[in-house]
């Protein structure tokens, strides 16, 4: 038998294509598609019919299902696609008992479902290559599903603008205290993407009012377009337009909004807390409640006497740091157009900034801005108002003189 010429050689070219092909990188999965207004819908009897709400971006419209002690919404997933999970924005967790469920064997079986520990507004249930899926409620009263909105997405990677939130830090390096959403960028500029994304600092946004439901979301779309990806403290504490901070505190209950704070602070254990213009910047009651607040847990979270029910369950904590937006003793002034952050690509921080406040749906027809140079409202200016560890040389950083921690 004639021998082929080629055997020899060819058998070591094809092991060595084999070791060559093992160390070249997986081919990378498409990202996945918003498939949101591509789906069917089905619901419990007596629910609202304006599913395109969900898909419609635009948070003061929202579905509601019937409100009776099971209540269900059903996505079907266009012919030929798979689902890999479903970001819920709800507009409301008060009724709790939701679940996301699948079918198997004829059977609906929850997947994902309500975490008293962990209740978020915004949720990230992954699926696994299904067609169909529900979201459900089933609960002992007759109650209600109110969603905001639902992004469905086909098989592929999660794109970045799809929240997976963690768990509040149990240590802040620094927390903001913040009277509205959309406060944090308007009046504190880029504080929170400057010190959280790009420095690795743990910073905690701390909300006293709670606002509304479409407010809320926004809140959660700017904090995680500025790089946040631990959630927040949303407090439940009533916003009323006043100028006048005793009419502020009337209405929010002056005791209750101070312990609060108190709380939070030795829960948190902040080195730094950055808060309001003790003025309320133009004058707003909420935010000098805000700074108010802040400067009487100052004073007393330290004394296991104040506040005893939260000193027996945290501990007391002296804040090191404090520093007030506009407050004219050594101050720090930021440059946010000409500081470039790396995390976020190069881009300013301002416009970092901008573009989370711009999340801020509702507020884009007012008259504010992030406020810079120029404006009585700059937001690139804070005054340390306290310190326990000495003295601002060098008036660039809020955490001078302060040991570096193990986030950095």
């Amino acid at each position: 038998m004639k021998k082929n010429r080629l055997s020899r050689p060819v058998l070591p070219a094809l092991v060595l294509l084999l070791m060559l092909l093992a160390f070249l990188p997986t081919a990378r999965a498409e990202t996945a598609r918003d498939l949101t207004a591509e789906c069917t819908y089905s619901y419990s009897k007596g629910s609202q019919r304006n599913t395109n709400a969900l898909y419609d971006h635009k948070y003061d419209k929202i579905w509601k299902s019937e409100k009776s002690r099971n209540n269900y919404l059903e996505v079907q997933l266009p012919e030929g696609e798979t689902c890999s999970g479903v970001q819920i924005k709800w507009a409301s967790i008060q009724n709790r008992r939701w679940t996301v469920e699948v079918q198997q064997d004829g059977e609906w079986v929850a997947v994902d479902a309500f975490n008293e520990e962990l209740p978020y507004l915004n949720t990230w249930t992954p699926l696994d290559n299904v067609t169909c899926f529900r979201i459900a409620s089933h609960n002992t009263y007759p109650h209600m599903l109110e969603i905001n909105e639902l992004v469905v997405l086909s098989a592929g990677d999660r794109p970045d603008y799809i929240q997976v939130w963690e768990p509040t830090f149990e240590k802040a390096d620094m927390m903001v205290v913040i009277a509205h959403p959309d406060d944090e960028y308007v009046f504190f500029g880029a504080i929170i993407p400057y010190y959280g994304a790009e420095r690795g600092k743990r910073v905690l946004a701390t909300y006293i009012t709670e606002s509304s439901n479409y407010r809320r979301t926004e809140l959660l779309d700017g904090l995680w377009t500025a790089g946040q990806r631990s959630y927040p403290l949303i407090g439940k504490f009533y916003d009323r337009y006043t100028m006048d901070m005793e009419t502020a505190y009337q209405k929010m209950g002056k005791n209750k909004v101070r312990s609060y704070l108190i709380e939070v602070f030795r829960h948190y254990k902040p080195d730094v807390v950055v808060t309001h213009d003790i003025h309320g910047e133009y004058g707003h009651g909420v935010h000098k409640v805000c700074a108010d607040a802040v400067l009487n847990a100052l004073q007393k979270s330290g004394n296991a006497k104040e506040s005893k029910d939260s000193a027996k369950a945290y501990g007391t904590w002296d804040v090191p740091k404090c520093y007030i937006h506009l407050y004219e003793k050594d101050q720090i002034v930021f440059d946010w157009r000409e500081m470039k952050l790396s995390a976020f690509g190069g881009r300013s921080a301002f416009e970092v900034a901008d573009d989370a406040w711009h999340c801020h749906l509702s507020q884009q027809a007012s008259k504010y801005m992030v406020y810079i140079e120029d404006s009585p409202y700059d937001s690139q200016v804070f005054g340390l108002y306290r310190s326990l560890v000495g003295p601002d040389k060098e008036h660039n950083d809020f955490f001078e003189n302060l040991p570096e921690s193990p986030a950095e």
